[in-house]
């Protein structure tokens, strides 16, 4: 729907994450009024834990934006990704911000919709924000009115939310309950293998509790996030602050609400501490109470003035003391080396090391001080904490070349020495492994060993093309290689079942264990025999050498116009191998007329035999000269009369068949026909 770019804000000098309108809606009416409307809405939402909105409008080509604050932290879906489970305390931190978040654009009747872990940006100092407010709205009203899908993430989506049924605050609840799940157990709440299959499951799926899960999850947070993915609204909070509420007391290590850990039942009422009374005591008269003060104080003056008196007298005859150091402004120290402070500093104050530490900074370099600042009488002692041991952290050098490893080695103040091991191709001449590991904190000038990979013992393909699959694959078992994908292909000049080519190729080298795919040939590929029935023999003839099948005119009478191709043996449809030569039967024409002849005597009647008989005997006499198939292709597709010549066929041989359809049994064929020779 949208896509978001880093961008410079040259008037205020920031980044800003720019937000534009995908191009698919721009020619949308609906959709962009309501991407203005909804941009305008998000504008309106002030709160810390929501993303700003600094501007929104049109480019000049048309294009819609809106300018947002820019997090470089990432989002929340990265760290769950790259971390996996939060602790149960933060997450349950985390998800308070979000409802804080949710509670403010609630209030302003907007209804987020695509409450998820992407749209949960991290700052700085930790906190979250969430982005994408009213934008999720737009989209999903626009859509659902023109064809009848809801946009979401399925993931996140509530049950109602996945019906298609109005969605309210309860149903960003449902969302964060999801958020909560993950950020607890680092997987969600309902997964299947399509997105109608986690709607589905949101509808009527059966939860998990996490604490299954993670059994070292808290009862508190495992009840608010049950009580936040309950399938109907009502059984949910019924409102943002009732699920702060709770949230504030499980990060405080309080259990949450009676309505959440036991949902149907009333809500118990919350725990308070009281403090006994003390226990009452028997009061004196009051008149002795203030009496006796007033007593003690007239004692105690009496007392005192003697001593004073004593005190004066001893005081005024001792010698002049001399008068105490003067106060002076105490240096800051944190920064200089330790000798060079006693050099500028030591007249003034004695300075003592009390801790020595490592540190980044060279050694002897002070780190702390106490005092701090401030004053303090000439003389006195200034507590410095100096560097004892100066460490550096190391740097990652794994991937990098041998020198480029060594420079920066050197250059981080350390030492390297380097030790050799087989590793792929990949990894020769690099750097392989690293003892202290990259990101450890040493001391400087320590040695760094770095391990440099020399690549595999490396073996060479042998040949195996012209073999079959299994000798190929005893050929390569033998040179510590297998066999990888086996692929099948046609081949004019390798025999069937034989390789035709391998990768990589004979002679190159590989690691040993490595695959060696191979090409199997399926022999020559055959061609499907055309049709030919109907047109010329030239045409004929040019048809079937079209697809690489030679031809041998045979002439047979049958009732087509002479020179008309009838068939080919095998037939239309039949596979045969490039370069066969079949035989192509064309007509030589109708045959001549029959003549009747005169009357025989009665004599020559006796000795005929009968008339049905002698057309049988025509039949099949004159049959045995046409081939079945033709007489098939004239009979069927000409629909001219019967003819004794062109007795009855099926399918051509060899799986072929007739060129122009298939015919009956040759009983079909022989009834019905007319008077032979008469």
């Amino acid at each position: 729907m949208a896509e978001v770019f880093l961008a410079h804000d040259d008037i205020l000098d920031r980044d800003v994450a720019l937000k534009v309108m995908s191009g698919r809606y721009a020619d949308d009416d609906e959709f962009v009024e309501r991407f203005r409307r909804e941009a305008q809405s998000a504008a309106a939402l002030s709160h810390p834990n929501i993303v700003s909105i600094f501007d929104r409008g049109v480019s000049d080509d048309g294009t819609y934006y809106i300018a947002m604050e820019y997090l470089s932290g990432g989002t929340l879906k990265d760290r769950i990704l790259k971390r996996g489970a939060l602790p149960p305390r933060t997450a349950a931190a985390v998800a308070l911000q979000i409802a804080e978040a949710l509670r403010a654009a609630h209030e302003r009747d907007v209804i987020h919709r695509d409450i998820k872990p992407h749209n949960i940006l991290i700052t700085g100092s930790g906190d979250v924000k969430v982005t994408d407010f009213g934008i999720a709205r737009a989209a999903s009203s626009s859509t659902m009115t023109r064809t009848g899908h809801i946009l979401g993430t399925a993931h996140y989506i509530s049950p109602e939310q996945a019906m298609g049924e109005p969605v309210g605050p309860a149903s960003d609840l449902y969302s964060l309950g999801v958020v909560l799940y993950e950020m607890l157990t680092g997987e969600m709440p309902f997964d299947a293998d399509t997105p109608l299959g986690i709607a589905m499951k949101h509808v009527n799926g059966h939860l998990v509790p996490p604490q299954v899960l993670n059994s070292g999850i808290p009862d508190g947070i495992n009840a608010v996030t049950v009580r936040l993915l309950a399938k109907n609204p009502e059984d949910r909070y019924a409102n943002d602050a009732e699920l702060i509420e709770d949230l504030e007391r499980v990060v405080a290590g309080l259990d949450p609400s009676g309505a959440t850990t036991e949902m149907a039942t009333s809500v118990l009422p919350a725990a308070t501490t009281r403090i006994a009374a003390p226990p009452q005591s028997v009061r004196p008269n009051k008149k002795k109470r203030r009496a006796a003060p007033f007593i003690l104080a007239l004692l105690a003056l009496l007392l005192l003035v003697p001593l004073a008196w004593a005190g004066y007298n001893l005081l005024g005859n001792q010698p002049e003391e001399a008068p105490p150091p003067a106060m002076l402004s105490v240096p800051s120290l944190v920064g200089m080396d330790v000798d060079a402070a006693e050099d500028e500093f030591g007249d003034d104050f004695e300075i003592e090391t009390t801790a020595e530490v490592e540190g980044e900074r060279p050694v002897g370099t002070i780190l702390g001080q106490d005092p701090e600042g401030g004053e303090a009488r000439e003389g006195s002692t200034v507590s410095v904490e100096v560097v004892d041991t100066q460490v550096a952290d190391v740097p990652d050098v794994v991937g990098e070349g041998r020198n480029a490893a060594k420079d920066a080695l050197r250059d981080a103040g350390f030492e390297a020495s380097t030790d050799e091991r087989e590793s792929s191709f990949e990894d020769e001449g690099s750097i392989i492994s690293q003892d202290p590991e990259g990101g450890e904190s040493v001391e400087r000038d320590s040695d760094i060993t770095i391990t440099v990979g020399t690549g595999p013992e490396s073996v060479r393909v042998p040949d195996v093309a012209g073999g079959t699959v299994a000798q190929a694959g005893q050929i390569l078992e033998g040179a510590g290689l297998v066999l990888g994908e086996v692929v099948e292909d046609y081949s004019d000049t390798v025999p069937e079942g034989s390789v035709i080519s391998q990768d990589p190729g004979e002679g190159e080298s590989v690691e040993p264990g490595d695959g060696v795919d191979v090409a199997v040939s399926l022999g020559v590929e055959q061609v499907e025999v055309p049709e030919v029935y109907g047109v010329s023999v030239e045409e004929a003839q040019a048809s079937l050498s079209s697809v690489g099948i030679n031809s041998d005119p045979i002439e047979v009478e049958s009732v087509e116009a002479a020179g008309t191709a009838l068939s080919t043996e095998p037939g239309v449809g039949a596979l045969v191998d490039p370069g066969s030569t079949l035989p192509l039967y064309y007509s030589a024409g109708p045959p001549e007329p029959t003549v009747a002849s005169p009357e025989p005597s009665t004599e020559t009647e006796d000795l005929a035999p009968p008339e049905e008989e002698q057309n049988d005997d025509n039949e099949n006499q004159d049959g045995n000269n046409v081939p079945p198939n033709v007489q098939e292709n004239v009979r069927e597709n000409e629909n001219v009369r019967e003819n004794e010549n062109v007795p009855d066929a099926g399918r051509g041989d060899d799986g072929g068949r007739g060129n122009r359809g298939a015919g009956g049994d040759n009983n079909d064929a022989n009834n019905g026909r007319g008077g032979g020779n008469d």
